[in-house]
């Protein structure tokens, strides 16, 4: 299969996953919106688990890359409470990340549990998670030490998630102003009073630039018969 046409297979099949849900979604609906047969599809993803699946990690490659794009563009990205603004913007603006993001069943039914290779994308994360927060830890950027204190990972993920599923709080706010709101939390509840200059800071974001890419590279690999988006 073509990379444009591998492309167009896991569009449809984002398309359609997110307007239809997961359970409604067949491998020949998918074929009908690409262009394709359905033995074309078949050919490279064996079952629709798999083919769902690759778009799940495609998705997740996307918000990584976005991610690595803004630390590139500024890399006092790499101060907590401006990553995690910036991704809720990323992730709130795309609806399948945002399904991903907040394990939304009735969109995504079990898929992302199901699926070896849907599982690649939380697995990724929640791994990659430790060495993130150990580096800012060790540079300044954190308040408490991750390695004393296991309560972060979840006071963390809690907090952050909160934001994401919490749309009947909001009020009617813009989506910026949420994520100002939330940057603010991070600021005040996980961060030291005093933080590095931006010599220091352009020194962790390479650190961080380093892994993730090489997460998102191991991403990518797991999806031989689909390249990297924008190829």
């Amino acid at each position: 299969m073509s990379d444009e046409r591998a492309n167009r297979v896991l569009d449809a099949a984002g398309e359609l996953l997110v307007t239809f849900g997961y359970r409604k979604v067949t491998i020949a609906d998918v074929a009908a919106r690409a262009g394709v047969g359905k033995g074309t599809v078949y050919l490279h993803w064996p079952s629709k688990l798999e083919l769902f699946g690759a778009v799940l990690v495609r998705e997740g490659i996307a918000v990584g890359r976005a991610h690595v794009a803004a630390l590139r563009a500024d890399p006092g990205h790499v101060v907590l409470h401006r990553t995690l603004a910036e991704s809720f913007l990323t992730i709130m603006r795309r609806p399948l990340a945002r399904a991903l993001y907040t394990g939304d069943v009735a969109l995504l039914g079990a898929l992302a549990s199901d699926t070896k290779i849907g599982r690649a994308v939380a697995v990724g994360a929640a791994a990659h998670q430790p060495q993130h927060l150990g580096l800012l830890y060790r540079h300044g950027l954190l308040a408490d030490d991750p390695a004393g204190d296991p309560s972060l990972y979840y006071r963390l993920a809690a907090t952050t998630l909160g934001f994401f599923v919490g749309d009947d709080l909001a009020g009617g706010a813009e989506l910026t102003d949420r994520a100002a709101a939330l940057g603010l939390v991070i600021r005040r509840a996980f961060e030291p009073a005093e933080l590095p200059g931006p010599d220091a800071l352009a020194i962790v974001a390479a650190e961080i630039d380093a892994q993730y890419s090489d997460l998102l590279d191991q991403m990518s690999r797991s999806l031989p018969d689909a390249p990297e988006e924008g190829s």
